[in-house]
């Protein structure tokens, strides 16, 4: 796919951001990974695996200035139009100060056995948390299945009921150039800890009407990371 000028000086100045925070030494690299079984693969309130379960998992690579490069993959269920969706991303990430951090990287999503034209997009994306909220914005220029422009704003928090469970909150706006397809997410959900997998069950809804796959459910997932 085709990137537009401007995002491609965006990423690369985000990246050179990134070199410009190393050290000149060569800087330790990290490896870390995460495994999930989830009954339902929702992005962004919508169902990509007509709401069946999905096998997930990823490797990022870290080094000690805060750039990374992670991929990802999970099943999906595009009915006759794909399988697989696997993503890679080129980021960095490091606290500002005691209470607040930030994310800001490139995105490539890609559905390798899809049919359908301009399913593969890029998207970039920023976040700013401060403590346990958090402020995210993500732009592509060219959205999946060419729908051009697409902004998503979106908000979450975490609080902490006790010290191995959390009340999950997040909502989310999605806008595209055609309006008549924009549309809100959001869910509510609680999280924990057992015997090293992390577990997690959330209710998740959107106010799109006219799509069984973006109706209200429930969904729960267990992970664990490496």
């Amino acid at each position: 796919m085709k990137i537009a000028t401007s995002t491609t000086t965006i990423a690369t100045s985000l990246f050179l951001l990134g070199l410009s925070t190393s050290s000149l030494t060569v800087n330790a690299i990290e490896l870390s990974g995460d495994i999930t079984f989830a009954s339902d693969y929702a992005f962004r309130g919508i169902s990509q695996t007509e709401e069946a379960p999905a096998l997930q998992g990823g490797l990022t690579l870290t080094d000690t200035s805060g750039l990374y490069v992670s991929v990802w993959g999970s099943n999906v269920d595009f009915l006759a139009e794909g399988t697989l969706e696997l993503d890679v991303m080129l980021g960095w990430s490091g606290d500002l100060n005691d209470d607040w951090s930030t994310d800001v990287g490139i995105m490539r999503y890609g559905y390798p056995n899809a049919a359908i034209d301009g399913s593969n997009f890029y998207e970039l994306y920023g976040s700013l948390t401060y403590k346990d909220l958090t402020f995210g914005l993500a732009y592509s220029d060219d959205y999946y299945a060419n729908a051009g422009n697409y902004f998503y704003l979106h908000a979450g928090y975490s609080y902490a009921l006790t010290d191995n469970l959390s009340v999950d909150l997040h909502v989310g706006q999605n806008e595209y150039d055609d309006s008549s397809a924009s549309y809100l997410d959001w869910s509510v959900g609680l999280s924990t800890e057992v015997m090293g997998l992390s577990l997690s069950l959330a209710y998740v809804d959107t106010d799109i009407d006219a799509s069984y796959l973006a109706d209200s459910r429930v969904i729960f997932a267990v992970s664990k990371s490496f």
